[in-house]
């Protein structure tokens, strides 16, 4: 009996440890959402975009070789954005 009370408290104890893992990365994932909203808030009215607003914004972007050299010299480019990190745009969606 002392045995299977020893296990399930082992069990017990590395559930806490994970969903406490868990919940500090939501608390993190939170904490960096209200950080780039308040950033969005100080550039509501953006007239004229520059390269202070970029970097900003954006702390890295990658661009990438052609994948199709003979397909319309198309490139694929991922975006790292401050706080947020990467936001992932389908390439289905048609730009206007």
């Amino acid at each position: 009996m002392s045995a299977t009370y020893e296990a399930e408290q082992n069990q017990l104890t590395e559930r806490v440890a994970e969903l406490e893992h868990i919940i500090d990365a939501a608390r993190e994932k939170s904490s960096n959402a209200d950080s780039f909203l308040r950033l969005v808030k100080t550039y509501t009215d953006i007239k004229e975009l520059n390269a202070e607003i970029i970097r900003t914004f954006i702390e890295k972007v990658y661009v990438y070789g052609n994948e199709k050299p003979w397909y319309r010299n198309t490139k694929k480019i991922k975006v790292i954005f401050n706080f947020i990190g990467e936001v992932h745009i389908p390439s289905n969606v048609k730009t206007a």
